[in-house]
């Protein structure tokens, strides 16, 4: 993984388990998990993208943040209608994807911030579910990078 990616996600798992959320519950996916994985490793992430799996302890580290979001309006935003929040700290933007228990969950591990990476078809589905210009690119930048 590039140097400016590795300290991004680094920097986000601080950040995350300051908060309490546990490292077995969280699944880094985005550009950063495809550049774990090999796949664009010349792009930089502008964020961190992670996935929660929510059990009780990741309720209660959500209601933390969400006290923050009433404390500081400018660094946490909650999307209306979204299952992502996006947290801003002074070293990373993190946005992070609730997950709920019957989704599929990764099995492979970035080795050293010991935090689940989603795998590639994980992403590409993601990727086509949003549909969005850009993720419609990415998915032909995955595939020929694959093929």
């Amino acid at each position: 993984m590039n140097y400016k990616n590795k300290t991004k996600l680094k920097n986000a798992i601080k950040v995350l388990t300051a908060l309490h959320f546990k490292k077995e519950n969280i699944m880094v996916t985005g550009s950063i998990a495809l550049d774990a994985q090999g796949l664009l490793t010349n792009r930089i992430a502008h964020d961190v993208d992670v996935i929660i799996k929510m059990d009780d302890q990741t309720w209660r580290c959500l209601r933390l943040i969400e006290a923050i979001q009433n404390c500081d309006k400018e660094n946490v935003k909650d999307y209306p209608g979204s299952n992502m929040i996006t947290l801003v700290s002074d070293e990373v933007t993190i946005n992070i994807w609730k997950w709920g228990p019957n989704y599929d969950w990764s099995e492979l591990k970035d080795e050293e911030t010991g935090v689940y990476v989603a795998t590639v078809n994980h992403i590409i589905k993601a990727k086509k579910e949003y549909s969005r210009d850009k993720d419609i690119k990415d998915i032909y930048a995955i595939i020929k990078e694959l093929v």
